[in-house]
């Protein structure tokens, strides 16, 4: 063969061997996204099905645990919630807590949001979440992280979260569905909007999702 056959057959053999590396790479980050969206979900579902079981006067923020408290959602409080073992529920109240956005807030602006973007009005939550125990992740800062926050209602958590963490935002809007009319049925709405980071292809990128479930003043268990 001369060398410009040579040189076309290289050249062929690399366009190949570019598409299929493109095509690995694009597998790689799907694959990677997939993964994040999975842990997120799941990690919403703990939650979900935890506030569902609280008591019904800290579920509604009322002042008597009865089945006719009087529910005060207008403002903003805190659902004690485990993360993990290591952080039980603390009967003194310094557990870990979700914050609840008000009930005067449109649940359009919290499921309309950009991923990433807190609105006005909405309480952040953010946490990180240690999904890989081998690696030692590299500590960063949440201004860093996650610069979108609303830093005006909740500042920034006091631990850094780790660099290959899976950082996470929870908005959690409780509203009560019970009907005026008679015969009354004390029904409560319970939404969670979630926003997961991921790292693609060296940009950070921000996806959200969002669990609605409705609750009644029965307990679950």
């Amino acid at each position: 063969m001369t060398l410009l056959e040579v040189c076309i057959a290289l050249g062929i053999l690399g366009m190949v061997i570019a598409g299929v590396l493109a095509t690995l790479l694009q597998s790689r980050r799907l694959s990677s996204e997939s993964v994040a969206q999975d842990c997120a979900i799941t990690i919403v579902q703990g939650y979900i099905e935890q506030l569902k079981n609280l008591p019904l006067n800290q579920f509604i923020n009322a002042p008597t645990n009865t089945s006719q408290a009087t529910p005060n959602l207008t403002t903003s409080f805190k659902l004690l919630t485990i993360k993990d073992e290591s952080n039980l529920i603390d009967p003194t109240g310094n557990g870990v807590h979700l914050w609840t956005t008000p009930s005067t807030v449109a649940a359009s602006t919290l499921t309309g949001a950009s991923p990433g973007v807190t609105p006005t009005g909405v309480v952040d939550n953010l946490q990180s979440f240690d999904m890989d125990a081998t690696t030692v992740a590299l500590p960063t800062t949440w201004a860093t992280a996650w610069p979108g926050a609303n830093t005006t209602l909740t500042p920034y958590p006091t631990t850094a979260p780790g660099s290959s963490n899976l950082r996470m935002n929870f908005w959690v809007q409780i509203v009560d569905l019970t009907p005026n009319a008679t015969p009354l049925c004390k029904a409560y709405s319970l939404l969670i909007v979630y926003t997961w980071q991921y790292v693609d292809g060296g940009r950070m990128r921000y996806l959200s999702g969002g669990v609605r479930t409705i609750r009644s003043a029965v307990q679950t268990f």
